[in-house]
């Protein structure tokens, strides 16, 4: 084995410095956003909190509306699909980006229909938001095969199967907001995700960006 140089060890603590900030990064991006960026359905958000803690049930909002929001908007998206609507929080976000779109949102508890309904009329967003009730796998075999610009999955895990229908709705060149991957997907979820054939993939973290081959 050759000898260490001082130019070798000096690279070891290099990537070792740049591994550790790296880490580092992560850490403060989970605990501070270095961008406060201002949130029309905020109260929508809140109030899906009051709900789940009125009711100890699965009303959860996504974190941020602002990332669906921002991706519809920068895909100029026309039609979209979403998987778990709770109270309308991502669906009004995503119309509103997107002025001439509309959205197609699943929802299978029926209390929870019945207050999205509510909250997207009360936001004037009635004739563009259709919050279609039942599960994924029921409703989602009955839309159009590619003809969707943009999927949003917010439900409590992405099962293959739900992942495979999202896949035939989009348009070749459609994007797929894939969120709660930190649940716990099964490992074929993962890899339908990552197959480069089906896929171009990027990882956020706890949701994943892919645009559909």
């Amino acid at each position: 084995m050759r000898p260490r140089t001082t130019r070798t060890r000096t690279a070891d603590r290099a990537d070792g410095w740049n591994r550790l900030r790296t880490a580092a990064v992560a850490v403060i991006a989970a605990v501070r956003h270095p961008l406060e960026v201002p949130d029309a359905f905020a109260g929508v958000q809140e109030a899906t909190r009051r709900h789940r803690r009125a009711h100890r049930c699965g009303a959860y909002a996504y974190g941020e509306g602002s990332l669906p929001a921002t991706v519809a908007a920068a895909v100029g998206a026309l039609r979209i699909v979403e998987v778990g609507t709770a109270l309308g929080y991502t669906a009004m976000a995503m119309a509103d980006a997107t002025p001439l779109a509309h959205v197609d949102t699943v929802e299978m508890d029926p209390d929870h229909v019945r207050l999205a309904r509510d909250q997207i009329a009360r936001h004037g967003f009635g004739d563009r938001v259709t919050v279609r009730p039942g599960t994924a796998e029921e409703v989602l075999p009955g839309l159009g095969a590619g003809t969707y610009d943009l999927a949003f999955f917010d439900g409590f895990t992405p099962t293959l199967e739900v992942v495979a229908h999202l896949h035939r709705l989009l348009r070749p060149g459609g994007t797929l907001i894939a969120g709660n991957l930190i649940l716990g997907p099964a490992p074929e979820v993962t890899r339908h995700l990552g197959d480069p054939a089906r896929w171009r993939t990027h990882s956020l973290g706890e949701s994943a960006l892919c645009v559909k081959r």
